[in-house]
């Protein structure tokens, strides 16, 4: 039988000994008042039975009821009949006991649950930066990516006048004859002076041995950059070619990087002047 049933059948059978209370010698408010408390705790209990996993619980309303139920028999039974009637006020005692006891460990239960879902959450986005930082980052220097160059490009073209582009010279000839190895690091330290120069998040590599960074230096004096930039490079016969353009807010970036990358080519071709190593 269905829960409604239930609880109509009670409250039918509330009334029914409400009416037949006010119409006899039996009637007492007490009486009345523990037969309303008596069919409201039976209700809840079945009310919430269905949803609740808790055991603890339910032993815990399913005793306390007993004892509301006991309690009010004993006004109308006599206890040398039926001597059960007098274990009604420690029923109740021990079922208010035992809900404090169920509400206590499903207090814990939750707390666990909720400390499981944050160390999940926290999981989820560590993962979620990590793939973020994968996805836009080069896993070599830790510059941004090409991807993120040119997501990032427009917003940067608002804040700085000029962007720069690098081309590392004799980068494979030093890559064959000093291995794998140097030629990592070879760009990463590359990297690292770029980024003290131009702040990190203003570098990308767009792969290879080209790299670009933005600034607001209108005047460059690109013999003292390249200085800089190669001091850590010059043992390996390693230089770089540098052309820059300005960041014209009518053009798009795939025109901007064109630019720069043919001055890179004119400065490029100077390359004999400044090294006069094999390339």
């Amino acid at each position: 039988m269905k829960h409604p049933y239930w609880l109509a059948i009670i409250w039918l059978f509330v009334l029914v000994c409400s009416i037949h209370l006010l119409n006899s010698d039996l009637f007492d408010m007490d009486l009345l008042e523990e037969l309303f408390w008596a069919a409201l705790s039976v209700s809840l209990t079945l009310q919430v039975y269905a949803y609740l996993g808790n055991k603890l619980l339910i032993t815990a309303w399913v005793v306390y009821c007993t004892g509301l139920i006991l309690d009010l028999l004993d006004d109308l039974v006599d206890t040398e009949i039926f001597p059960v009637l007098l274990f009604d006020t420690a029923l109740k005692n021990i079922g208010f006991l035992l809900t404090c006891m169920g509400l206590y460990l499903l207090i814990l239960e939750k707390r666990k649950t909720i400390k499981k879902l944050n160390h999940e959450i926290q999981l989820s986005q560590k993962l979620q930066q990590q793939l973020e930082q994968e996805a836009n980052h080069d896993q070599l220097t830790g510059l941004g990516n090409r991807r993120a160059c040119f997501t990032r490009f427009e917003q940067l073209k608002s804040h700085y006048q000029r962007v720069y582009y690098f081309d590392l010279d004799n980068f494979k000839f030093a890559n064959d004859k000093y291995g794998h190895q140097c030629g990592d690091l070879i760009l990463t330290s590359f990297a690292k002076r770029l980024s003290t120069k131009f702040r990190q998040h203003n570098c990308f590599r767009l792969g290879g041995d080209e790299f670009i960074a933005f600034c607001n230096d209108d005047s460059p004096n690109l013999n003292e950059l390249r200085e800089y930039l190669i001091a850590d490079m010059k043992e390996f016969q390693v230089s770089v070619s540098i052309g820059t353009a300005p960041l014209c807010p009518e053009q798009d970036p795939d025109t901007i990087l064109h630019n720069a990358d043919q001055n890179m080519y004119v400065d490029k071709s100077h390359k004999a002047e400044r090294n006069k190593e094999p390339s």
